[in-house]
């Protein structure tokens, strides 16, 4: 499987990129909105997951955009969030969600599900 993780942590980033790569899958990583549009309107992910608070964007927009058009357009979207205040039930765009700071085996869960 083929994951984009957006998150403008460099260092959750590259935890989430080893996570996919040592469960065999293949994985992005966009560091902001503009960045994750464009990789998602040009390859077919198959599952994303999303940081809510990116610097440039809310991933609640970006998601919608990512619904809208391009290759990924029926990928998974999973948004990952630190704020508490996270309503999943305004947010139905999305597929699930975790809370950070995720566990390994959250990140599993979600990918055996996605």
């Amino acid at each position: 499987m083929l994951f984009l993780f957006v998150e403008d942590d460099e260092n959750v980033a590259a935890a989430f990129a080893e996570l996919a790569a040592s469960l065999g899958h293949h994985a992005d990583v966009a560091r902001n909105g503009g960045e994750a549009l464009r990789m998602t309107g040009q390859t077919r992910y198959d599952s994303v997951f999303m940081d809510i608070g990116l610097p440039d964007i809310d991933g609640r927009k970006l998601c919608e955009y990512v619904r809208c058009a391009g290759a990924s357009t029926e990928a998974c979207i999973v948004a990952v969030t630190g704020k508490s205040g996270f309503d999943m039930e305004s947010s139905r765009q999305f597929d699930g969600y975790l809370r950070k700071p995720v566990t390994a085996l959250e990140v599993a869960e979600i990918i055996r599900r996605c």
